[in-house]
């Protein structure tokens, strides 16, 4: 198989202030990329962009957007076309979660905020780039789901069910993109050393189940880029969290385990909207 390479390639990365994102953002411009960083928090994704230049890497153009907010990811993937003068590797890496039982949060703005951050952005930012991939006849299509599609812990629906459907989605459009030259590739973390751990934060009956030890962000990145650079159109990383995804009764045993030692039932009786069982 030809290897390909990301140098020189445009790429727009969301998600790109802090964990996953930021050691992508690393690892893509130590071989050569030229980035657009965009996230929330402009002053980390500053920080960033000057991480990379002092390492003598080109300096990443920094696009701050709340993705979280319907319509911004259209807008955002114009002024990315713009800045970067096209986009040749979208990377849909931003992720947004929040504890909280359906029953308590059902579809409230915090909720809804998952799914546009996690699922409608991706599509609005790939609709913005496919013209112009399309005209050029190649690019590469990113969206970063999670093993967690396939573990529906309770109070973590929301995350669940949000990179389920990313995970849907991404199959679909590499099968609607087939022959166009365009590469649709779906990451799948497994447990990795990020912000988005909640499973630490949930009313446990006790101590926490043991778990497998996360790996660090800089792995996870590494992973992307190998897969990138092979020509792969699905990198799960550790290798040990392909189980559920392949074998959907562990994901199933996993959460059903899960369960019976989260305290649900002190959430349900006790807790409101905005309280310390609906976290963002």
């Amino acid at each position: 198989m030809r290897r390909r390479t990301v140098s020189g390639a445009r790429v727009l990365l969301t998600g790109a202030s802090s964990g996953i994102g930021r050691a992508l953002a690393v690892r893509l411009a130590e071989r050569g990329a030229v980035l657009a960083l965009t996230a929330r928090r402009t002053e980390l994704l500053d920080e960033a962009a000057e991480e990379i230049a002092d390492a003598g890497h080109l300096r990443p153009r920094v696009l701050p957007a709340d993705l979280a907010v319907p319509g911004v990811a259209a807008e955002l993937g114009q002024r990315a076309l713009a800045t970067l003068g096209g986009i040749d590797l979208l990377i849909n890496n931003a992720g947004a979660n929040m504890t909280a039982a359906q029953a308590v949060a059902a579809d409230d703005e915090q909720a809804r905020a998952v799914f546009e951050t996690n699922l409608w952005t991706p599509l609005a930012l790939t609709k913005a780039v496919l013209p112009a991939m399309r005209a050029a006849g190649r690019g590469v299509i990113v969206n970063t789901t999670s093993t967690v599609q396939a573990i529906p812990i309770p109070l973590l629906g929301y995350y669940a069910a949000s990179k389920a459907a990313l995970a849907r989605a991404t199959s679909a459009l590499r099968l609607e993109l087939a022959g166009t030259g365009i590469r649709v590739v779906e990451v799948v973390p497994g447990s990795t050393d990020t912000a988005l751990r909640d499973i630490d934060e949930l009313p446990w009956k006790g101590s926490p189940p043991p778990t497998l030890p996360a790996i660090s962000p800089e792995a996870m990145a590494a992973a992307i880029v190998r897969a990138l650079e092979r020509g792969r159109t699905r990198v799960v990383h550790p290798g040990y969290s392909r189980a559920p995804l392949e074998v959907p009764v562990v994901g199933r045993l996993v959460a059903a385990l899960a369960a019976t030692r989260v305290d649900t039932r002190r959430m349900l009786d006790d807790a409101e909207p905005g309280t310390d069982w609906c976290r963002p």
